[in-house]
Formats: C-alpha cells, sequence, structure tokens
C-alpha cells in the first residue's frame, strides 16, 4: 500500500496544502483505517471500490465516489474492501471558501457529491481521466490543471481570515487566538462569524483542534510515546486538561490510542513527497 504526496505550484499554494495519490496493488480485504481530525479539507476522487465511513454523526456512510468534505471534527474510521485507489487535494482550512466560495460550514464532518457543486458533466469527465492514469504524478497534473482552470476564472484572493487560520496552522494551535484577532482589524464578533462561516469552527475550537492533530502526528504508527515531552512541547498547562482534550478528539485516552490505533500510518510504507512532475 502505498501514499504519495505532492506539493502544488506556487499559485496555488495559498489555497492547496498538498496532493495525494493512494493506493494498492492489490486489492484489500476488510481493511479497517483510522484517521484523526487534522483541521484541512479536502476533495477526493475514489477510481477504486466504494467504501464506508463511520464517525459520530454517521455509524456507517456509503461515501460518495467523488467528494469534498468540510472539517472533521473527531477521529473517523474508513472501512475498506477490494480495490483501493483514492487521488485528491487537500486545502488550507478556508480555502474551500475563498478559492470555490463554498459555504464550508455546511461541511463539517460531511462528504459531499462533487457532482452537486460543479456545473455538467465536469467532475464525471476529470474523475473518468483519473481512473484512466497509471502513475500517481499524472493523476496530479489532472487535479492541479482543474485547479489552476478555476483559478483563471475566480482569481481567489486569500483574506484576513485565511491570514489568521493559516497562522493557527503554521503555530500548530499553540497561539493567543485573541492576538490574531487584534490584526484582523475586525470587531470580536465579526470575526469570529466570518472564521466560522470560512473554517467552519469558531477560531478557539480550531486551535484547540490543531494542536491535538499536531501530538497525534507526532505518534503516528507508534507504539510507544514520550508523553512527558509531548504534553510540554504542545504547551498543555496540566494533565488532566491534555487528557480531557484528548478523549474529546479520539474518544479513548492517550494510552488506550497508543495500544489500539489503526492510523494510515500503520499500514503503508512510507509517504514519498515530491513537486510535481509534468
Amino acid at each position: 500500500m502505498k501514499y504519495h504526496k505532492f506539493s502544488p505550484c506556487q499559485v496555488l499554494r495559498p489555497f492547496v496544502e498538498c496532493y495525494f495519490v493512494w493506493e494498492d496493488e492489490t486489492a484489500v480485504s476488510d481493511l479497517v483505517v483510522e484517521s484523526p481530525p487534522n483541521g484541512f479539507c479536502s476533495m477526493v476522487f475514489n477510481s477504486g471500490d466504494p467504501y464506508f465511513l463511520q464517525n459520530k454523526k454517521y455509524d456507517r456512510l456509503a461515501v460518495p465516489l467523488n467528494f469534498v468534505s468540510g472539517q472533521s471534527i473527531y477521529s473517523y474510521k474508513l472501512f475498506l474492501h477490494g480495490r483501493l485507489s483514492l487521488a485528491g487535494i487537500v486545502f488550507h482550512p478556508a480555502a474551500l471558501a475563498s478559492f470555490f466560495d463554498l459555504p464550508t460550514y455546511l461541511y463539517t464532518e460531511e462528504r459531499v457529491p462533487l457532482g452537486t457543486i460543479f456545473p455538467g458533466n465536469q467532475i464525471g469527465e476529470l474523475a473518468k481521466k483519473l481512473a484512466g492514469c497509471v502513475e500517481p504524478n499524472e493523476k496530479v497534473k489532472l487535479l492541479e490543471d482543474f485547479l489552476l482552470g478555476h483559478y483563471k476564472i475566480l482569481q481567489p484572493v486569500p483574506d484576513k481570515i485565511d491570514e489568521a487560520v493559516n497562522l493557527i496552522v503554521e503555530k500548530n494551535g499553540m497561539l493567543d487566538v485573541s492576538e490574531i484577532m487584534k490584526n484582523s482589524f475586525m470587531s470580536r464578533r465579526n470575526f469570529e462569524r466570518k472564521f466560522f462561516k470560512k473554517v467552519g469552527l469558531s477560531p478557539k475550537y480550531y486551535a484547540r483542534l490543531r494542536r491535538m492533530s499536531f501530538l497525534l502526528n507526532q505518534i503516528a504508527g507508534k507504539r510507544k510515546a514520550d508523553w512527558t515531552s509531548l504534553f510540554s512541547d504542545c504547551e498543555f498547562y496540566d494533565q488532566s486538561h491534555f487528557i480531557k482534550d484528548f478523549m474529546a478528539f479520539t474518544g479513548r485516552t492517550p494510552q488506550q490510542y497508543l495500544a489500539h490505533n489503526s492510523e494510515l500510518a500503520n499500514f503503508i510504507d512510507k509517504p514519498t513527497q515530491s513537486g510535481i512532475s509534468y
């Protein structure tokens, strides 16, 4: 099982975190993969077999073949069976709103079919081309061309909300959100309203999520962890606060999570990352 990551071109970097291709040459059999919340939104194209998702909102959701997803607040599980062939775009937290003018706040914990968002057979044609690609970089080029086509028409420009939420990402949630509000030159109420509309979460909640996402990324694929160092690195002011946040986002204690987590890092070869090859 392989997971490839690609960096976007310069003009799209204010909006795109990365592209990915996740595939397996052999069919998978009843594989359950867990994913903690990461604070990003995505657009995914599935050229393989259908699969199911379980989160706090859905016990067993049949995931659309091609979809857009907003913020995931809690850990979720993917139930995979058969041919695995996924390609997608990982967007910065406010980019769905800034780039496509989509109502991101309506997509929290959702997988929305792309065919209901984009007109005509645009998505169907792109999905067909992706399914015909052999190499990961060929798929990524199609995704990038799709975005560049929209960029030329829409001419999106990041605003103060983009700057604020991207700074939260850069600092891994470890910053004073009130200082960001001051730099936005908006009233607190106006800032929070616009932030929620573009990101789907409040600024403080999003900062909490990003900090936990950073911590979980440090222990991905591991069965042991130096909790003292992590506790300090992530600036939790006491152990009870740390455990409370950890359980809120994962549904388990730290030790339970280490003992039983089934994240993607447990199943794949070391992810490769590069620029796009044309």
